[in-house]
C-alpha cells in the first residue's frame, strides 16, 4: 500500500525535525523545510490511504483536498497558513527567504505532532509501527 510509504516517511520527517528543533544542530531554515516535508507526506498519507492523489503538493492546497474529503480539523487552517509564510514558491521575481525563528519552529513542530495524531488516528496506525 503506498499511503503507508508516505506515512512512514511522514514519521522519519518529524522525528528527524523534532530531534533538531531540540538541539539546535540544524539551522531554522532546514529544520523548517523538514517539517513541511513531514507534513506534506501526513497529508498525502491521508488521501491516498482513502483513494485520492494530491492535485497540487503545497501544504495550502491539500489541507483544502484534506477538508472537502476527510473532516480535518479547523484548528489545522490556522496552522497551514502561517506555514505558508515561510514557503518560497517558483516565481519570476525575487522573492527574500525568511528564517523561521526558534519560537516559530516550535510553533511548526506542535502543528506536525497534532497533524501527526490526526493521521495516525484516521489510518488507524498502531503505535508498534511508529
Amino acid at each position: 500500500m503506498e499511503w503507508k510509504s508516505y506515512y512512514l516517511e511522514a514519521t522519519d520527517y518529524y522525528k528527524a525535525a523534532l530531534g533538531a528543533s531540540g538541539k539546535n544542530t540544524l539551522g531554522n531554515l532546514v529544520i523548517y523545510n523538514v517539517v513541511a516535508m513531514s507534513i506534506e507526506n501526513f497529508m498525502t498519507s491521508a488521501l491516498m490511504k482513502s483513494g485520492f492523489i494530491p492535485e497540487h503538493s503545497s501544504i495550502s492546497s491539500m489541507y483544502r483536498e484534506l477538508k472537502k474529503n476527510h473532516n480535518a480539523p479547523e484548528e489545522f487552517h490556522a496552522e497551514v497558513r502561517f506555514m505558508n509564510r515561510f514557503m518560497n514558491f517558483c516565481s519570476l521575481e525575487f522573492t527574500p527567504v525568511i528564517v523561521p525563528t526558534d519560537e516559530e519552529i516550535k510553533r511548526m513542530v506542535g502543528f506536525a505532532t497534532s497533524l501527526k495524531e490526526w493521521t495516525s488516528d484516521y489510518l488507524a496506525i498502531e503505535s508498534k509501527m511508529i
